[in-house]
């Protein structure tokens, strides 16, 4: 599924970083692409300059100069989401100047809820997106940390606006727990960089399995893009789930062992969800197992389904196979249409 890329604020931009390695890597190792062009939007210019720099099909934007002289909103999302309003022409401009509109499947505007560029900027131009484009138009939200919660008045109020306007815009929204993410033993700036590629990671197999070119990296159940659209709707979830495989097979290896592995790996994409959640209120759910080829057998398949269907026994399932031939089982988990994530619950009035 090729994307369209647009990251608002200093938590959107890194994403944006972060989303262009994936296409790199997309390039390097599957000989496609997937981002079909990444934009990173801020109100601050010494933010942007933690960036990477621009390059073909990456491009940095700084917005609302003459109201912040390229300082931020200060966490003022009024002013972010005025300030958006009256210079999307910029990003739109770009979008139309790209050439890839056409190749482009899917938007998706990125950034954290709780500060004032992203919490403002991002639902007012999924609403441009929205008006503009006939195309679908996804959020990834990223949820404030427990103690910015407390050192802050105006993150709880920014993310809980961020989230109604977003969600009343955009078709489907993945939500992302930063607190899920903290690795103790870590520096600050290493916890964001190790959690920004966490938050990317589940996407990769996602966006590539139904651009693939290679007919051995085709599956039997090919999880093609119209699946996946179909399948994204409201509040989401994704995770991300690998068990690594045995260089050498041993004589004592049991067949049957595939199925083990794709299960560990779905028990691992569920309990590292983006947010916690609870799979039977979930109205729509998609898994990719990928593998080498040998390793996706119908028992692993018809394990994995039987699987989902006990834990979200409400929704509409979806499944498909990439084989790749690589030593680990990994699994992507989509739960999409929750009815009710208590993290994000906790923030309406």
């Amino acid at each position: 599924m090729k994307t369209m890329v647009i990251g608002f604020g200093q938590c959107g931009g890194r994403l944006a970083d972060e989303f262009v390695r994936l296409d790199l890597r997309a390039r390097d190792f599957r000989g496609i692409n997937v981002i079909t062009r990444t934009i990173a939007v801020d109100t601050d210019m010494n933010s942007m300059q933690g960036l990477s720099p621009n390059r073909p099909g990456y491009l940095k934007i700084l917005i609302g100069e003459a109201k912040t002289r390229g300082h931020g909103v200060a966490k003022e999302r009024e002013l972010a989401a005025q300030i958006t309003a009256e210079e999307d022409f910029k990003i739109i401009n770009e979008i139309k100047d790209s050439g890839r509109l056409d190749s482009t499947d899917a938007f998706m505007v990125i950034g954290g809820a709780a500060g004032g560029t992203a919490s403002g900027g991002l639902p007012v131009f999924a609403r441009t997106l929205k008006e503009k484009y006939n195309r679908p138009v996804f959020g990834l939200v990223v949820l404030p940390f427990e103690h910015e919660l407390e050192i802050e008045a105006n993150f709880a109020k920014n993310t809980a606006q961020c989230l109604q306007e977003i969600q009343a815009i955009a078709d489907a929204v993945f939500i992302f727990d930063n607190q899920r993410y903290i690795h103790k033993g870590l520096s600050w700036r290493e916890n964001i960089s190790e959690i920004n590629k966490l938050i990317v990671e589940p996407f990769f197999n996602l966006l590539c399995a139904g651009e693939e070119k290679k007919s051995e990296h085709v599956g039997v159940s090919t999880l093609e893009i119209n699946d996946i659209l179909q399948m994204l709707t409201g509040w989401t979830a994704i995770g991300y789930g690998k068990v690594d495989l045995p260089i050498i097979p041993m004589p004592w290896d049991k067949k049957g062992d595939e199925a083990h592995h794709g299960t560990t790996a779905m028990e691992i994409a569920l309990s590292d969800l983006s947010v916690q959640c609870d799979p039977a209120k979930t109205t729509k759910a998609l898994y990719l197992v990928s593998a080498p080829e040998n390793q996706i057998g119908m028992g692993m398949v018809t394990h994995l389904g039987e699987y989902l269907r006990n834990i979200a026994p409400e929704a509409s399932l979806r499944y498909g196979d990439y084989p790749i031939d690589k030593a680990l089982v990994d699994v992507t988990l989509v739960l999409s249409g929750l009815k009710e994530i208590e993290k994000v619950a906790a923030f309406w009035p």
